[in-house]
Parts: structure tokens; C-alpha cells; sequence
């Protein structure tokens, strides 16, 4: 189990970061400023570092500087609002290996992680659903139903592995829209609403009465695997 580092100071997004990952499989740590962060990573126990560049007490890139500087060769994501060429241009020349600007999705966040894992020598194993009659290979990216392969959009099939990964669990409109469409943007809850309705004309035997995508009222959506 790979073990990331999460270097980030807003009170939101740090704890939901981490929970999310854990979800996902990983061991995570989760340091909420500069200091805190820059003594974590100097153990070199994280196999990947997620890296907030506005920190208090130190900020991102000294802490990137300084590890890159003491020979830590973990592998640094810079998560951050600044977006702009020659921001991400000083985070790559400090030694990031990858540079993820706000608002980002978390299903994007999850592929950057395991393809910055995989390049550097990390073998990770991937897990392929097999649930409900309905197998999900996510290195490959690919559905099939019953032995049918089935095609879905990059966010169909995003949508279709975050259900699949909490069998039996209610997730929240809220909690799918952050897992799939990112921190703050602007799509509402209907976008959900529709993408799941996609979803069901796809693998539901009957769409109008769906066994496997359930409505959990004033909830959001369950994928059930008794049905």
C-alpha cells in the first residue's frame, strides 16, 4: 500500500483529501503547515508527497527546494491555485514530477498519483471491480456487462467507479460532484442527477426501475450489489 504525504493548509480540503485517498487504498498523512510538512517529508517514509504551495510558516517551494536540496527523492505533486506558466514552470525546475492546479477532480488527481507512482519504479495493483454482474478494470479503463464491453465518457466512467467503489454505501450528490467534477466548480447537483441517468440506460435491465444505481432519498445514490 502506497503511503502519500499530504502537505496542505486549508481545513477543508486537507481532511477531505486524505479521507478520499484512504477510500482510494492509499495509507495517507496529512500535515497542515510548512513546518509540520517539511520535518514529515525529510523521513522519507512518504512514496509520494501532495504538495500545497501556499503554506504558513513555510511555503511549498522552499520545502520542495530544501528536500530536493537534502537528496529526498519522493516524488512531489504541487497541488495549487497558482496556475500560470511561470509558476508551474518554478515548481518543475525546483523538482516537482507533477503540477496540479484548483479546481481539480479527484478521479484526475488519482490517475496523476498512480502514473507519478509508476514511473518512479512504485508497482502498484490495481484492483478490477467485479460487482453486481458488472466488471470494471480501471488501469484499462474498460466496463463490461455480462461478457459486453460497454462504453462510457472519461465522466460516466469516473462516476460509474466511485459507485462501485463503496458497494452498498450512500454517497452524497455533494461527495460524487467533488470525486468526479472537482473542488468548486461550477456544475449543480442536476449534473449528477443526469450522468446517473446515463449510467442506468446503460447497465440497467430496466432504466425506469434501476437494481443496481438506487436512489437513497434526500441522499444521493447507492450502488447495490443485492439487487
Amino acid at each position: 500500500m502506497a503511503h502519500i504525504l499530504i502537505i496542505e493548509d486549508d481545513p477543508r480540503l486537507g481532511p477531505r483529501l486524505k479521507r478520499n485517498l484512504e477510500l482510494s487504498g492509499y495509507r495517507v498523512s496529512l500535515a497542515r503547515n510548512g513546518r509540520s510538512g517539511l520535518n514529515s517529508a525529510m523521513t522519507g517514509s512518504a512514496h509520494l508527497i501532495v504538495l500545497d504551495l501556499m503554506l504558513p510558516l513555510i511555503d511549498g517551494l522552499h520545502i520542495l527546494k530544501k528536500i530536493r536540496r537534502e537528496q529526498v527523492n519522493i516524488p512531489v505533486i504541487i497541488l495549487t491555485a497558482k496556475g500560470r506558466e511561470t509558476e508551474r514552470l518554478e515548481g518543475f525546475r525546483a523538482g516537482c514530477d507533477d503540477y496540479v492546479t484548483k479546481p481539480f477532480s479527484l478521479m484526475e488527481l488519482i490517475a496523476r498519483i498512480r502514473a507519478v507512482l509508476r514511473r518512479s519504479g512504485y508497482q502498484e495493483k490495481f484492483s478490477v471491480i467485479n460487482s453486481a454482474g458488472v466488471m470494471i478494470d480501471p488501469e484499462a479503463r474498460s466496463v463490461t456487462l455480462k461478457g459486453c464491453k460497454i462504453e462510457f465518457s472519461p465522466r460516466e466512467f469516473e462516476l460509474l467507479y466511485t459507485l462501485t467503489s463503496h458497494p452498498n454505501q450512500a454517497l452524497s450528490r455533494n461527495y460524487l460532484l467533488n470525486a468526479v467534477w472537482g473542488e468548486d466548480n461550477d456544475v449543480m447537483y442536476r449534473t449528477v442527477d443526469s450522468h446517473i441517468s446515463y449510467l442506468r440506460h446503460k447497465i440497467e435491465s430496466n432504466p425506469e426501475a434501476p437494481v443496481r444505481i438506487v436512489t437513497v432519498y434526500k441522499v444521493g445514490y447507492k450502488w447495490c450489489t443485492t439487487g
